[in-house]
């Protein structure tokens, strides 16, 4: 296996005063060509979890010749969404500011996330400028991603204002949780639960993705990305 680093913690936005840092991961040598680069974000509800999950998804990446960064993101509950993605798609613009330094292909960047961040993962393969979550750290570059991998993500968080929804089964995670994450519509979308869900965004042209979901998930729904793969489909 290849060899690879891991580089000290690296601040990479300063959204209101509060600092956020990630962790990178790159092979040993630079390397010639360019590299391809993965942001991880870890899950934990947007509200648990620290980017530290993520460190072997980090040495594997590395290891096979990409860049690789695990990222912190503003959680509830002192934080609602989108400040999250907003984190998230100021990581991705932090890689193109610093792609020369790191030895970065800035067309060649993708995301990947366990739960919560596999929502925010594709949030990030589904939102646009034009949906108005870009949030203002990093400005210039885009924020946009070429490959995604969601790891039992939620994608439509309308579910769980279902009837249908075990509340029993699945601890915490109940319809007001939810409510206290989505907290209000925001971009074009009215409905606030809409407004947070991946599934609301999808578009033709829209980044290719890996969803990897098991099917006796009673948080996050197996349905739940076989129907955002269905709409990516038609």
């Amino acid at each position: 296996m290849a060899a690879y680093r891991i580089e000290p913690p690296c601040a990479y936005a300063r959204p209101a005063g509060r600092t956020l840092f990630l962790t990178l991961f790159q092979p040993a040598e630079r390397g010639a060509a360019p590299r391809p680069a993965v942001v991880l974000i870890h899950g934990g509800g947007w509200f648990g979890g620290m980017r530290q999950q993520l460190r072997w998804y980090g040495r594997h990446f590395a290891q096979r010749g990409y860049v690789a960064i695990a990222i912190d993101y503003r959680r509830m509950f002192r934080y609602a969404f989108p400040f999250c993605l907003h984190d998230c798609k100021a990581a991705v613009r932090w890689l193109r500011l610093h792609a020369a330094e790191y030895n970065i292909d800035p067309n060649r960047i993708a995301a990947l996330g366990n739960s919560a961040g596999g929502h925010l993962t594709t949030m990030l393969a589904l939102t646009r400028p034009e949906d108005g979550l870009e949030g203002e750290e990093n400005p210039g570059p885009s924020s946009a991603i070429q490959a995604g991998v969601s790891l039992y993500g939620p994608q439509d968080l309308t579910y769980y204002l279902s009837p249908d929804y075990p509340l029993k089964a699945v601890g915490p995670i109940g319809p007001w949780y939810i409510r206290h994450f989505v907290h209000k519509n925001h971009g074009h979308v009215a409905d606030p639960f809409a407004a947070a869900s991946p599934i609301s965004y999808v578009h033709p042209g829209a980044a290719p993705m890996l969803l990897i979901h098991g099917m006796n998930d009673r948080i996050s729904p197996y349905e739940h990305s076989e129907q955002l793969y269905e709409k990516l489909r038609s």
